[in-house]
């Protein structure tokens, strides 16, 4: 026992210090380089935008495996045509060098603001968040995504959930209808501080509004939505399924298109929501708590997670983390098995070790196995935290009160929340 205290002791001291946290960062930054002395082609995803603009001015097809335009070194177009047309009146209003200088400029903004406002102004220490930095590689800057973009504005308008819900629901709209996945965000809404009946007002608007663009486009034109969902559908499912759900499926021999893993992601998505929910009422999360554990869920909620989708991801999981090991103090859990103790007593513990994990397989150049097993294990962790903090133990024979009764050690938790109602 005493052996196993010192060993905690001193993973605590090293989580806690300067020095191990920054060596999270290196894969990023070594990738950074490598792509630097190739002098490999930047902002493809945005190319392929430009490129599908320029052909939308000129009544060209853009839906194209070998999609091209002059100067450019453009990826495959992957999004509803409405993009490819406003970026073609963009293109029209500045020019395609004004644009590129503009979206470079925001893209720019946006990495700064998704690095900085959850290391500085979330909750936790910034020593505990930064080993999650080893799940961002270096495609996020370099490929110039505009999903990079969608979380920026994603995660400016959650910071004024509270007085502008239906601004973040608008903002979650709009990126849903460049990316349907970034519906996952709705689980900040789920998770908010609200009476129900607003929860899924909220969340039905979004889910409407986020889709319609891409059912309207479905249903008028038939021809071109089926040119669109094969490309999208053989690099979501064959080429690049990422670290998410669907990564997952591949280690596994599952192809994630079919009826089987989709009622597998039903399955996972219901148990992560429903672990979410009971950690912010077992652990009395305040509203601020709840709404980065809601980014955090939403990302992980992403079926095929891509490097540029984790940056929100470290603040909700410290927080439970954190949270659930104050429980683990204020109360014995004299009454809980093994495994629920280890869930409440470790978790910050558990998401480095993952953290750690993810570098170790990367650095041992098995880089294509550490961040979905990381990103699996963080999932299964808040899964099995939320059964934890649920069931109840049966009762002792001849228990003589509360705690040996098996009740939940969440009670004995001090509620810290405040502004109960300003959300409601």
């Amino acid at each position: 026992m005493a052996k196993r205290e010192d060993l905690i002791t001193s993973l605590t001291k090293l989580r806690q210090g300067l020095v191990l946290p920054m060596v999270f960062v290196l894969p990023f930054l070594f990738g950074l380089i490598a792509k630097l002395g190739h002098a490999k082609p930047w902002f493809g995803d945005y190319q392929a935008v430009s490129c599908a603009g320029l052909k939308a001015q000129a009544h060209q097809p853009f839906y194209d495996l070998y999609l091209a335009c002059p100067g450019m070194h453009a990826s495959v177009f992957v999004y509803i045509p409405v993009v490819a047309k406003v970026t073609a009146w963009l293109e029209g209003l500045m020019s395609e060098p004004g644009l590129l200088v503009a979206y470079a400029a925001l893209f720019a903004l946006s990495v700064a603001a998704l690095v900085i406002v959850p290391l500085r102004w979330a909750p936790g220490a910034w020593r505990e968040k930064l080993p999650f930095a080893v799940f961002v590689g270096s495609a996020a800057v370099t490929w110039g995504n505009i999903a990079v973009l969608l979380h920026g504005a994603i995660l400016g308008a959650a910071l004024l959930l509270e007085t502008a819900p239906w601004l973040f629901v608008g903002v979650v709209a709009i990126a849903a209808a460049v990316k349907p996945i970034f519906l996952t965000y709705l689980a900040v809404i789920v998770l908010a501080r609200m009476s129900w009946a607003r929860r899924i007002t909220l969340a039905a608007t979004g889910v409407v509004a986020g889709l319609a663009p891409t059912a309207v486009f479905i249903l008028t034109d038939p021809a071109t939505a089926y040119q669109w969902a094969h490309l999208l559908s053989h690099f979501v499912y064959d080429v690049t399924p990422g670290s998410g759900f669907y990564g997952w499926l591949g280690f596994l021999g599952i192809r994630a298109n079919g009826p089987v893993a989709q009622v597998a992601y039903l399955i996972y998505a219901g148990a992560l929501m429903l672990s979410a929910l009971a950690a912010v009422d077992r652990l009395k999360l305040d509203n601020r708590e709840r709404l980065w554990l809601g980014l955090a869920v939403a990302c992980l909620l992403i079926p095929r997670i891509m490097s540029q989708d984790v940056f929100l991801l470290a603040p909700g999981l410290v927080v439970v983390a954190q949270r659930s090991a104050a429980l683990a103090i204020a109360e014995p859990l004299t009454g809980y098995g093994k495994v629920r103790r280890f869930l409440l007593r470790n978790g910050p513990h558990i998401v480095f070790s993952l953290c750690g994990l993810a570098l170790i397989f990367s650095v041992v150049e098995h880089s294509h196995y550490s961040n979905p097993l990381a990103l699996l294990g963080l999932s299964l962790y808040l899964i099995g935290l939320g059964a934890a903090l649920v069931i109840e133990e049966p009762a002792t024979a001849g228990a003589k009160d509360d705690k040996a009764l098996g009740w939940p050690a969440w009670r004995a938790l001090p509620d810290r929340t405040v502004n109960s109602e300003t959300q409601a």
